[in-house]
């Protein structure tokens, strides 16, 4: 089983919704999220959703070891870029840097930073999360693609299915 550290816009685009199940779900992957991306997800009903998941162990908090230098260095490197200073953005690509794991997000400057570091196939969004689901029959083909438009990031992903001439069903 991988890992996957999410931040906090990946946590609330679907705990927003309430299908943060999608996320913490996986059989595959062990889902994770810093200690400061925990801090920034704080309106119900994301928060109150990721509060819950943390309880029955379904996501686990994770932060920089503060007797690793290299989590220590890594952290200290990312949050030296403006973009992720102080974020959990920053502790985020520390620790998936460090401990080998695979980055959840949608945000731009997260995925180009990890992809950069890591390489694309350490690298998932939204779309993985809904995929992955479907893979593993948690979700119907027709549910991941109902969701979608539901989603935060959704007006995106329609947008960029139809500036590259392809459809939901294509994705799944």
């Amino acid at each position: 089983m991988g890992a996957v550290i999410v931040d906090a816009c990946l946590i609330i685009t679907f705990g927003n919704i309430g299908e943060l199940g999608v996320v913490a779900g996986l059989r595959a992957h062990q889902v994770l999220i810093g200690s400061r991306s925990r801090g920034e997800v704080t309106r119900p009903p994301a928060s109150s959703a990721l509060a819950s998941l943390i309880t029955s162990r379904s996501v686990t908090v994770e932060t920089v070891d503060v007797q690793n230098e290299l989590e220590q260095a890594a952290l200290v490197r990312f949050d030296g870029r403006l973009a992720f200073r102080g974020r959990g953005d920053a502790e985020l690509l520390a620790l998936a840097v460090t401990r080998g794991w695979i980055v959840g997000s949608d945000e731009r400057a997260i995925r180009s930073a990890a992809t950069a570091e890591l390489g694309s196939g350490r690298v998932a969004g939204t779309v993985d999360f809904l995929r992955w689901a479907v893979a593993e029959g948690r979700l119907a083909k027709q549910a991941a693609a109902e969701l979608v438009p539901r989603l935060d990031v959704g007006a995106g992903i329609l947008k960029e299915l139809t500036a590259t001439g392809r459809t939901l069903a294509e994705l799944f």
